[in-house]
């Protein structure tokens, strides 16, 4: 994953954790997935907040979080809630990269993975397409669509995204 982390940190997509530490197995949450993508389109300025009661002014991700709901980049974990501390799974970021893509259709066989019908029924979809486009492609024959990501295994995702 070297070479991931050097890509989104020269890319000014992701910081490290503490000066001169990235904290690659640290836990990924919602709201950096977020921030990394309005990173990634420049931190345009955002008029109007978001509506979800958990996102809070001058937070560091609040801008990022109400882009990415103005754009239709993201949904709340309710319709209220962003959850922007809890850790994300693979297929919330699949699901959130897809939306992010303009909601694309391409088909994949996720039969091939031994979890693949362990996929979300809402992250179906998303996750054909982040396995076609070669953005997932799952660990020792399994997509672990529910488990955690890591910030390292983000990286990665975000280099084979944009890269």
């Amino acid at each position: 994953f070297y070479g991931a982390v050097e890509y989104v940190v020269s890319e000014g997509m992701m910081n490290g954790v503490a000066a001169g530490k990235f904290g690659p197995d640290g836990t990924l949450t919602r709201a950096m997935v977020v921030t990394v993508l309005y990173r990634a389109v420049g931190s345009p300025a955002v008029s109007g907040a978001t509506n979800f009661t958990d996102v809070k002014p001058g937070q560091w991700y609040t801008d990022a979080i109400a882009w990415a709901q103005a754009n239709g980049v993201v949904n709340g974990v309710t319709a209220t809630t962003f959850a922007p501390d809890a850790p994300v799974t693979r297929e919330q970021i699949a699901a959130i990269l897809w939306r992010y893509s303009g909601l694309p259709e391409m088909t994949a066989d996720l039969g091939v993975f031994t979890d693949g019908n362990k996929v979300s029924s809402y992250a179906k979809e998303a996750m054909l397409w982040a396995v076609s486009e070669g953005i997932f492609a799952g660990s020792n024959g399994a997509l672990l669509p529910r488990d955690n990501a890591s910030r390292a295994q983000f990286a990665t995702i975000i280099m084979r995204f944009f890269g």
